[in-house]
């Protein structure tokens, strides 16, 4: 066993997804904890991982992304009192991203929602306990559901030879379906859903694998993809960082609101949708800091290990810094940071209080993965 592994105190607790053992068996070189899974990351190095992803195609164990099933007549219901997006018109074969809030209007997650039927959806949550949300509003409003995590492991199929990977293992059909829409595909005898979606901007999709062990369908995928380059791979954090994807308790925190974290085109406050926090909402829709795309001078970053703390030029207080990473494409360093709002203007100055001492830093217009600076 990778040594890695072999030191850190394993338990039935730390759960695995059914492409454990084909990721690790890949080469991992880290580790981490997520909704209670160990999932294997780092395979050739941070810089190889990334240029990898954004020329070839990878598999990712993305099975934490756990699922939390809201059944029966009162389904929709029950989603919609979580998050201030209107979901009551979603087509059969959509996934949308949705902010959950509490009844501050606070953020809880910001899951991906897939609809599976009219009475049956998933929501697929980053890293928290966001089931006792649904499970203890359900229970206070005797709302007619059941609430579960059900056996479903997404395997994410990311970079830009993906198309043509699913269209050898699942038929050239599945590569039709639009942007954040799914379909079901045939995966030894059962029909599974794949999404076109992920987490990273390359483009992709996401299968959610229904069943016990999935080394028989990675294998596959690997054979099929051979000459398309195809590797192990896993959240890339310079590529979700330059491109501007948050994390949830990194760039998101539970204080935070949809506003605050730069999603308020996901709040449809004046549809009288249900929203439980819909009212704090509305009084909370004008932010006094908001999450802003930076750029910090210097070489390569130290590894965060907690918020460093944002300063004007003059040294007042304006922030904070949540993630950050080299961006090699563009041979700069990006940050995620909580911006206050006399400083969020692109091109605004400021200093970043780092690890290892302070760096010059500047508001950008936009992230560069996106295609603006």
């Amino acid at each position: 066993m990778n040594d890695t592994v072999s030191r850190m105190p394993l338990t039935v607790r730390m759960r695995r997804s059914p492409f454990f053992a084909r990721s690790h068996a890949a080469g991992a070189q880290g580790y981490i904890v997520y909704n209670n899974m160990l999932i294997a990351t780092d395979f050739e190095g941070a810089e190889a991982d990334y240029r990898h992803l954004k020329r070839a195609v990878q598999l990712w164990d993305v099975g934490c992304e756990r699922q939390i099933e809201i059944a029966g007549p009162d389904a929709l219901k029950l989603v919609q009192l979580s998050t201030p997006r209107d979901i009551r018109r979603i087509a059969d074969d959509q996934c949308v991203y949705i902010p959950t809030v509490d009844g501050d209007g606070c953020m809880t997650n910001d899951p991906v929602l897939v609809k599976v039927a009219d009475d049956r959806y998933w929501v697929s949550i980053a890293d928290s306990d966001q089931i006792l949300f649904y499970k203890g509003v359900a229970a206070a409003l005797k709302l007619n559901v059941s609430v579960f995590e059900p056996e479903v492991a997404p395997l994410g199929i990311q970079g830009p030879n993906a198309d043509a990977l699913v269209a050898r293992v699942f038929g050239e059909a599945a590569t039709r379906i639009g942007f954040f829409r799914h379909t079901r595909v045939d995966v030894d005898g059962t029909p599974m859903i794949l999404a076109r979606s992920g987490y990273s901007l390359q483009g992709g999709y996401e299968l959610y694998f229904e069943g016990g062990d999935g080394s028989v369908l990675w294998e596959r995928l690997v054979d099929a993809g051979q000459d398309l380059d195809v590797k192990a791979g896993s959240p890339c954090q310079a590529e979700r960082v330059e491109g501007g994807l948050l994390s949830y308790l990194s760039d998101i925190t539970p204080d935070m609101t949809p506003f605050e974290a730069g999603l308020g085109r996901f709040c449809h406050l004046d549809a009288d949708t249900g929203c439980l926090g819909l009212a704090a909402l509305r009084a909370k829709r004008e932010p006094v800091r908001q999450v802003r795309p930076i750029e910090i001078d210097g070489d390569a970053l130290p590894p965060m290990t907690a918020f460093w703390p944002l300063t004007s030029a003059d040294g007042a207080p304006a922030g904070r810094v949540s993630s950050a990473a080299r961006s090699w494409s563009y041979g700069l360093n990006i940050g995620i940071a909580l911006v206050d709002r006399a400083h969020w203007d692109a091109g605004v100055a400021l200093r970043v209080v780092t690890s290892e001492g302070e760096r010059d830093a500047r508001v950008l217009s936009g992230f560069p993965g996106r295609g603006s600076a």
